[in-house]
């Protein structure tokens, strides 16, 4: 076989992010690409805590998780990681305070909400992720561990502009969601899952020719474009050239488990 290496995108490729279910199509083509000898990763923006339900259904090899700041092997050992400065933490806390948005932190195996809990929690329902929550009421965890992405959540988005241009070494994601309010995802500017996959690429010999990537937004673009093989889905599919042409398949419609047969059709 050509390629090695096997990335998929959760949300919005490998299931829908307000039910986290799987088709058994796509579970079907991850167990052959499996069988085949490939190594199959999750490249996802959620943290570790977040992915229960799928991974009560599969098994990965390695995680590339909260947009490539927290990687892991399959034994959940940390392979590297790009927490946000300090600094830049104190900042966020600071600034939901003076301005009452909600704030959330994602700690690689730990996410806290520190301020308007209600909003956020309301967000975490439909995200279908509430048991993966606590709340910090003293607004102090980050104080003794790494934080590696914040969730804003503000109906003005102004407020966020002006903190990310006094804060040029961060960058932000709007989350589209259901619930009564905007939430922006805020991390690293340099941070990505390609920066991620990288790592585990490093440790294991391989490169981007080796690889095959699946995404479906725009946190997916760069891992899309370095693949050698990359299967754009979704909203990707406006700014990566998709190779197995899968541009408007949904994860309920088996475009996983189409791509992956003619992927190994063309190995």
């Amino acid at each position: 076989m050509k390629h090695k290496i096997v990335f998929f995108d959760m949300d919005g490729t490998l299931y829908q992010t307000e039910n986290d279910v799987i088709q058994e199509s796509a579970l079907d083509a991850i167990q052959t690409l499996k069988d085949k000898g490939y190594i199959v990763c999750a490249a996802t923006g959620r943290p570790l805590n977040q992915m229960k339900l799928i991974l009560q259904r599969v098994q990965f090899d390695y995680y590339v998780l909260i947009n490539g700041s927290y990687i892991l092997d399959k034994d959940f050992q940390e392979i590297g990681s790009y927490p946000i400065l300090q600094d830049n933490v104190n900042d966020l806390v600071n600034f939901s305070k003076k301005h009452e948005t909600g704030l959330m932190f994602h700690f690689g195996d730990a996410t806290y909400i520190y301020n308007n809990f209600y909003p956020m929690y309301d967000f975490c329902k439909y995200c279908n992720v509430l048991d993966s929550l606590f709340y910090d009421p003293s607004q102090s965890y980050h104080l003794r561990h790494k934080a590696f992405n914040a969730v804003v959540l503000t109906k003005d988005k102004k407020l966020v502009d002006q903190f990310m241009e006094t804060h040029p070494n961060l960058r932000n994601d709007l989350i589209n969601v259901k619930t009564d309010g905007f939430c922006f995802d805020i991390f690293n500017a340099d941070n990505d899952k390609s920066k991620g996959i990288e790592m585990i690429l490093e440790k294991t010999g391989f490169t981007w020719k080796d690889t095959i990537c699946f995404g479906d937004s725009t946190n997916d673009i760069h891992m899309l474009k370095k693949a050698d093989i990359g299967v754009a889905m979704g909203n990707a599919s406006d700014f990566v050239k998709s190779y197995a042409n899968f541009a408007t398949t949904s994860t309920y419609d088996n475009g996983i488990y189409n791509a992956v047969k003619k992927i190994l059709k063309d190995e």
